[in-house]
């Protein structure tokens, strides 16, 4: 097993996977993501919400393998590019896509219905956005999605409003202007709201069950080397 050492930038930040044990005495299996000055941001293998933690060695970090920290989730190893000079991930947004409704329930509709997010809110606001996510825009719905899944931590805001605020922010509008409501009713954002509500708590009981259903094998499969 290895050492638990302290939670600070020193973990790592090429998507590190552990056990984050807060202050509190909390621990959450989690991928940490990224550090912003004094403050982590890691992403729990539990639901794919985000932890934002003290990056001050108040919170300590206990490294896993990648692939032992997702077997313990009950959610597939992230793949990587066995042709890279080292294990780079194929997918940076891997444990949100297995973990987390929201997250795929953004996607999803901003796909679906065409709505700009991200850097392709900024197109549209620029009259260069031709309606797809490719090029240039390649990712922007799955940006936008992690970004959404920060506001809800950093703010406690519900999905509804954390959507509303991070196209405001993307737009650089006061989300309480009259300027954001009228671009998030020409986008088409304002009516797509309560879909995304519903199909995240849709998506989630799929994503439940799925991570059931490979548990089983896991534990099956455990049962049978155990007999040998």
């Amino acid at each position: 097993m290895k050492r638990t050492i302290p939670y600070t930038w020193r973990v790592g930040v090429d998507n590190a996977f552990g056990y984050l044990t807060r202050p509190d005495g909390s621990a959450h299996l989690a991928e940490s993501r990224r550090f912003l000055a004094d403050l982590g941001i890691a992403v729990s293998l539990d639901d794919g919400s985000v932890l934002l933690t003290a990056a001050t060695g108040s919170s300590t970090w206990q490294p896993l393998p990648p692939g032992r920290a997702c077997e313990l989730a009950g959610i597939p190893g992230p793949a990587v590019d066995g042709e890279a000079e080292t294990a780079r991930r194929l997918d940076p947004f891997h444990v949100e896509r297995q973990t987390s409704g929201s997250f795929n329930a953004i996607v999803a509709v901003a796909i679906d219905r065409r709505l700009p997010c991200g850097h392709a809110l900024r197109a549209w606001r620029a009259g260069l956005w031709d309606g797809t996510f490719d090029g240039a825009y390649l990712e922007a719905p799955e940006t936008f999605a992690a970004s959404v899944l920060e506001q809800m931590a950093a703010t406690d805001a519900a999905l509804p409003g954390a959507i509303r605020e991070q196209l405001a922010q993307d737009a650089m509008l006061d989300p309480a202007s009259s300027q954001h409501q009228q671009m998030m009713s020409d986008i088409g954002w304002q009516t797509a709201l309560a879909e995304t509500h519903s199909r995240a708590h849709e998506m989630a009981a799929v994503i439940a069950q799925r991570r059931q259903s490979h548990l089983d094998v896991a534990r099956t499969a455990g049962s049978q080397l155990a007999l040998i």
